[in-house]
């Protein structure tokens, strides 16, 4: 069905962590993937869109996965747009084995903004009349206002590199899931796994800023705040959940 799109990716060993499995960022690259293969497909990519001076941009990202593939194991993605209502189109998403076993899902939440003006637009009528599959939503998430840290209990600082920008020029949202998770203390990272991660981006960063990652840690889950140094604007704010 032109709705919903199918692919597989095979796990590289440039893909994986020290313990041979996948990492939570080569899992959300898939879903970037993807989404823009399907956006492709329908008509709407950021190429697209780029054409008549918009582009899309990532606001909210939720995360729940059961289990990491490990080296050369074929993870089958599917996703689905799954609601477009104002200022934001949802899209969900599945992460199954090579079995049909459900390992994962996710959901996200997107809005498209006029380059000329640098801010979000009422989503044109070509997103509404993509039509919605008769699927449920992978998580039943309303996105409600996500808060950060309240005390600082560890940080890293980052510069942005050219490698980590994308093709409207900004860091890839991918770099942020990273940058938050590296300010996780290293034992929670090494004796748990991530099973949980929800992101709200709050504002674009560019190559030469440099950014600083704060975490609040409690038992199972953190808390964390991006910010970027130069004018203390709040970029983005990451909740884990370990296990």
């Amino acid at each position: 069905m032109k709705n919903i799109r199918k692919e597989i990716f095979k796990i590289r060993s440039y893909e994986m962590d020290a313990q041979g499995k996948a990492t939570v960022q080569t899992i959300c690259n898939y879903l970037q993937e993807i989404a823009g293969l399907h956006a492709a497909a329908l008509g709407v990519s950021v190429t697209d869109l780029i054409r008549n001076k918009m582009t899309w941009v990532l606001s909210r990202l939720h995360l729940i996965i059961d289990r990491y593939p490990e080296w050369n194991a074929d993870v089958h993605v599917e996703t689905w747009p799954s609601g477009a209502k104002g200022l934001y189109a949802t899209r969900d998403f599945t992460i199954s084995d090579a079995g049909n076993n459900v390992i994962g899902v996710a959901t996200s939440s997107w809005m498209i903004v006029d380059l000329v003006k640098q801010k979000p637009i009422e989503l044109p009528e070509f997103v509404h009349a993509i039509r919605l599959p008769d699927k449920k939503r992978a998580i039943d998430d309303p996105f409600k206002k996500l808060h950060g840290p309240k005390q600082v209990d560890f940080e890293k600082q980052f510069n942005v590199r050219r490698s980590d920008l994308d093709i409207n020029q900004h860091v890839n949202n991918v770099n942020y899931i990273e940058w938050a998770i590296e300010s996780t203390p290293i034992d929670i990272y090494r004796k748990k796994n991530l099973t949980e991660l929800e992101i709200s981006f709050r504002a674009e960063s560019k190559y030469g800023d440099r950014i600083i990652a704060q975490s609040e840690v409690h038992e199972d889950n953190c808390l964390y705040k991006l910010t970027r140094l130069s004018d203390g604007r709040e970029l983005a704010v990451v909740r884990t959940r370990w296990k």
